[in-house]
């Protein structure tokens, strides 16, 4: 806005809601929020503190105008709540919602581009009055390492979990990582964030379908995290960018666009054209199979033609995210060593091999005594109750398992301890049985009670929802009596879905209550955090 309008000369700040605190909002005019729902309704971690602040504050805000832009991801029950809360409690301590707060499913550009374009249209009518900025940004203090600034770990120990022999058999690996001298710290329950390299083939394709050779020299990106092997470079190889930084698997919409206005060739004219039919660019109706089935290196080779220069294709590709693995091992056993495990991704379509890119980048490429950038996100909403008498419940098949090997180690620590209860699922005892070996020892050390589902085994397919409906006299007597808390780790949209149905059954035939009452006091153990879940989708 300030190169198109000479008028305007606008000095935003963009700060992350972590360092609210540097905020006076009775001196701010205009304020964008873009915040995100974590898991299943809560906010970010780094956001915490702002909603909490905002939740309790009694501060009049007439004189702020605002708008939301909530980002979420439909799959979960409660989509966008974070932004929906803090649009309501802006409102409700009487700041102007100048524009209509917007729902955003997943990265749904077209719907961003549309309120970052309403936004941009309000600002010359919001009659902002110029002053000196009273905040000092040094009073931002960052860690010594984050995600910004992650901190080089070194790959210890890395061996598969399961046995692989069948088509349909899934690569489940557990990994070490020595953090020794990073005066990082985690609470069992914590997720470990890892920046992975892209697959070196898969960069080569796509560089073929930029009509590149690698070696041209780019700008990296504003986005990369600071690496100190190579962070006062400020320019390096379109190899390099693409390795570390660019997002070679998702595809964003501007990549369409852009494409639209080049190719020469007749067909490809017709295919893109036929993408942009009857607005189809409106949220929710692109046609969703034909992004689904591609990568970056996909759309450039259906329009061959393209002559878009190298800046052109990377400024419409996305940055590449870290990944977030429940760490599986507790500090107060070594707070130098952090444990992962990870399902390693790998599939096919258009008849190509495809890869999930960190999972690959550990197990195929990592190796050994090699370093990995790391940083350590905080997960509040799932901690171990402070009294280690309080019995729990852990559900969690298939790598959901994690963060429960951490709880237990941490229980078998302590002098005495409540019952921990462990229900555990995967195909095939003899090989997807995570950890076996330690929970049957656990398990005849009578530090957890262990109940395991092999859903394949038999001709009926039997999942840990079942031996909790087989269990659920012992289960209600725990949570009604003794006050256990649950805790859910693994697949939001089937797993935890069918065990919180189930659960509800429960609480209404032990309990005596109709499904409205069982549902009612589940929400009130969660409430109370003795009902907690670290899910995602798969």
């Amino acid at each position: 806005m300030n190169s198109e309008n000479s008028e305007f000369c606008l000095q935003p700040r963009v700060i992350n809601a972590r360092d609210y605190r540097i905020i006076d909002f009775t001196k701010e005019q205009l304020c964008f929020v873009v915040i995100s729902t974590s898991g299943d309704g809560v906010p970010p971690t780094d956001a915490r503190p702002f909603y909490e602040f905002l939740l309790c504050s009694e501060t009049r805000i007439d004189h702020l105008k605002f708008s939301v832009l909530a980002l979420g991801d439909s799959n979960y029950p409660q989509f966008c709540k974070t932004g929906r809360t803090v649009r309501e409690r802006m409102g409700n301590l009487g700041a102007a919602c100048v524009i209509g707060r917007q729902d955003v499913d997943m990265e749904d550009w077209a719907v961003i581009n549309k309120w970052i374009d309403s936004a941009t249209k309000y600002i010359p009518s919001a009659h902002l009055s110029t002053s000196l900025d009273y905040i000092q940004h040094d009073d931002i203090t960052e860690e010594k390492y984050s995600r910004n600034r992650p901190f080089m770990a070194i790959l210890k120990t890395k061996h598969l979990l399961t046995v692989c022999g069948h088509e349909n058999d899934k690569e489940t690996i557990h990994c070490e990582f020595d953090i020794t001298g990073s005066d990082l710290t985690w609470t069992s329950g914590d997720a470990l964030g890892i920046y992975p390299q892209n697959n070196p083939p898969e960069i080569d394709y796509l560089i073929k379908a930029m009509h590149c050779s690698g070696k041209e020299q780019v700008s990296k990106p504003s986005w990369a995290y600071q690496d100190s092997n190579d962070e006062h470079e400020s320019k390096c190889t379109l190899s390099s960018v693409l390795l570390k930084y660019y997002d070679l698997k998702s595809v964003k919409l501007d990549l369409l666009e852009a494409l639209k206005q080049n190719v020469s060739n007749g067909e490809e004219k017709s295919l893109i054209e036929s993408l942009f039919e009857k607005d189809v660019l409106q949220s929710n109706n692109l046609p969703q199979n034909y992004l689904k089935e591609r990568e970056v290196a996909d759309i450039l080779m259906d329009f061959k033609s393209h002559t878009l220069s190298v800046n052109k294709v990377l400024s419409c590709m996305k940055s590449l995210q870290p990944r977030y693995y429940s760490i599986s091992s507790s500090p107060k056993k070594d707070g130098n060593k952090v444990c992962v495990t990870a399902a390693v991704v790998r599939y096919e379509t258009l008849g190509r091999s495809r890869t999930g890119v960190t999972t690959t980048f550990i197990h195929d490429r990592l190796d050994i005594d090699n370093i990995c950038p790391v940083f350590m996100s905080r997960n509040p909403d799932f901690r171990l109750p402070d009294n280690s008498q309080v019995p729990v419940i852990l559900i969690g098949p298939g790598t959901g398992i994690a963060p429960f090997i951490a709880f237990i180690q941490e229980r078998e620590m302590e002098a005495s301890c409540g019952l921990t209860w462990l229900y555990f699922g995967c195909r095939h005892k003899d090989r997807d049985y995570l950890y076996k070996s330690q929970l049957e020892k656990w398990a005849a050390d009578d530090v957890v009670r262990l109940s395991v589902a092999f859903s394949r085994d038999q001709d009926k397919k039997v999942y840990v929802q079942d031996h909790i409906q087989r269990d659920s006299q012992a289960i209600w007597q725990l949570i009604h009596k003794e006050n256990a808390s649950i805790f859910i780790c693994g697949d939001a949209k089937h797993m935890a879905h069918d065990v919180h149905v189930t659960l509800i059954n429960t609480v209404a035939e032990e309990g005596g209550m109709d499904k409205n009452e069982a549902a009612i006091y589940l929400q009130r153990m969660e409430e109370n955090s003795r009902y907690q879940k670290d899910v995602w989708v798969v």
